[in-house]
C-alpha cells in the first residue's frame, strides 16, 4: 500500500471513492435530524473528498481531522480546528456530537479496538469501508490483497458497543479499455503491487479489463 507517494493522482482517479463519499453523506441526511454539529470528528479524512461533500450538506463548528499521512496541504481552503496525524485507533481523545469516515476503515487491522475508542467519546458514528469481495480480480489473480471483513463481522463487532445499528451494501465495477489500465488504476489509488511476489510475467498475463467495489455503509447509534 503506497498512499504517501500517490496523493498527487488520487483525487483524479478516485472515482468510486467518490461515490461512496456522496452516497455516505446522504446516508447521513436520512438517518440524522440535525444539520449544525458543535464538534464533529471524521477520521482518515486523505485529501478531503468526503470532508468537502460534508461540509456542502452540514454546518460544522469545531471539525476536527485525522489521517496516516500529513495532508494538510489539501485542506487549505477548508475550515478545521485540529490535524491529527497519526492511526486514528488511537487519535480520539475529545468527545464528539458524531464521528465520520469514508473509505478508510478496511486499512485498519483491529477493527474492535478501533470501535470501541470510538464509542468512548461518542453516540453517534457513520461511516464506510470496503468490504469481503472488494477487488476480488486482483486477489484471485495475483494473490494479494487485504483481508477484507464481512457485513457479519463487521456488525457483529458495532454491536456490542452501540444499541442501534444500521447497514447498507453494495458492488460497483469500473470497466477499463485494457487490463493495464485497470493496474494503473489501482496503483493511482494508493495500493501498489509493489514489494510482492509479483513478477512481471505475472502482470502481463492479467487479462480483466474490470474492477469490482465492494462496500458496506454503517449507522451505529446509543
Amino acid at each position: 500500500m503506497n498512499f504517501e507517494k500517490n496523493f498527487s493522482t488520487y483525487d483524479s482517479n478516485a472515482i468510486i471513492q467518490k461515490e461512496v463519499a456522496k452516497k455516505l453523506v446522504k446516508i447521513i441526511e436520512e438517518n440524522i435530524n440535525e444539520k449544525k454539529f458543535n464538534r464533529v470528528f471524521e477520521l482518515g479524512c486523505g485529501t478531503g473528498l468526503f470532508t468537502k461533500e460534508v461540509l456542502k450538506k452540514f454546518q460544522i463548528k469545531n471539525l476536527d481531522l485525522n489521517d496516516y499521512y500529513d495532508t494538510k496541504n489539501y485542506f487549505k481552503d477548508i475550515n478545521y480546528n485540529n490535524f491529527i496525524v497519526g492511526d486514528m485507533v488511537n487519535s480520539i481523545n475529545e468527545d464528539y456530537d458524531i464521528i465520520i469516515s469514508s473509505s478508510s476503515f478496511q486499512w485498519i487491522d483491529d477493527l474492535e479496538k478501533l470501535i470501541k475508542n470510538i464509542s468512548k467519546k461518542t453516540d453517534k458514528l457513520f461511516f464506510s469501508m470496503y468490504i469481503d469481495g472488494n477487488l476480488e480480480e486482483i486477489q484471485k489473480h495475483f494473490g494479494v490483497g487485504l483481508n477484507y471483513k464481512t457485513l457479519g463481522e463487521i456488525t457483529k463487532i458495532l454491536k456490542k458497543y452501540f444499541n442501534e445499528i444500521k447497514y447498507f451494501n453494495e458492488k460497483k465495477t469500473l470497466e477499463f479499455f485494457t487490463p493495464l489500465e485497470a493496474l494503473k488504476h489501482i496503483k493511482n489509488t494508493g495500493v501498489s503491487l509493489k514489494n510482492t511476489k509479483t513478477s512481471i510475467e505475472k502482470i502481463k498475463s492479467y487479462k480483466t479489463r474490470e474492477l469490482t467495489y465492494s462496500i458496506g455503509y454503517f449507522i451505529a447509534k446509543k
